[in-house]
C-alpha cells in the first residue's frame, strides 16, 4: 500500500503559513519596541530637567539613552525615569553632560596656566565663560594670565585675579 504524497501546492501553502507567522511575530516585537521607545521618550519629556535626553530601543526591554543633560545628577535622574517605564529591563546610559564638557575645558586651560608658571591661579568654566581667580604679583602678570587663557580658549574671560605685590626683600 502506498502512502499519499503531499502535492507541491500543499507544501507551498504550509511554507507560506510558517513565513507569515514568523513575520507577524517579528512585526509585533518591532511594534512593541517602538511603543516602549515612545513611552520612555514621553517620560523623559515629562521632566524639564531632561529635555536634552532621548531614548531608543536596542533590543526587547533594552533602552539606550543619548543626548545631553546638565550634570551627573540629571543623568542619574534620566536613568531612574527610564527604568520606571513599564517594559524596561535594562538602561544603557550614553548621555553626555554639559558640566563634563566644562570640566574638560577647565583642565585644558589649567594645564596651560600651569605650564606658564601660574601656579596660584584657579580656573572655573561655566557655560560660555571662564572665571580666573587666585593671586599674582603684578597687574602685568594678571593680564598675562588672561592672555594665556585667550590663546587656548574662545570663552569670555572674567579675570578676578588678585594682585598682591611680592615682598621687597
Amino acid at each position: 500500500m502506498r502512502k499519499p504524497q503531499p502535492d507541491s501546492r500543499t507544501i507551498l501553502a504550509i511554507a507560506v503559513l510558517i513565513v507569515a507567522m514568523a513575520g507577524a511575530a517579528t512585526l509585533a516585537r518591532a511594534d512593541g519596541e517602538v511603543a516602549l521607545m515612545n513611552r520612555v521618550n514621553a517620560a523623559l519629556r515629562g521632566n524639564e530637567r531632561l529635555n536634552g535626553a532621548k531614548a531608543y530601543t536596542a533590543a526587547p526591554g533594552v533602552v539606550v539613552l543619548y543626548g545631553m543633560v546638565f550634570d551627573d545628577r540629571d543623568r542619574a535622574l534620566a536613568e531612574q525615569v527610564a527604568n520606571g517605564v513599564n517594559g524596561v529591563n535594562q538602561v544603557v546610559d550614553n548621555l553626555r553632560t554639559k558640566t563634563g564638557k566644562w570640566y574638560q575645558e577647565e583642565e585644558r586651560i589649567d594645564l596651560q596656566l600651569q605650564m606658564n608658571g601660574f601656579n596660584d591661579v584657579q580656573v572655573r568654566v561655566v557655560g560660555s565663560e571662564v572665571y580666573l581667580s587666585g593671586q599674582v604679583t603684578s597687574p602685568a602678570e594678571k593680564q598675562r594670565a588672561a592672555n594665556v587663557v585667550a590663546s587656548v580658549s574662545n570663552l569670555q574671560i572674567n579675570n578676578m585675579i588678585w594682585v598682591q605685590p611680592g615682598s621687597m626683600f
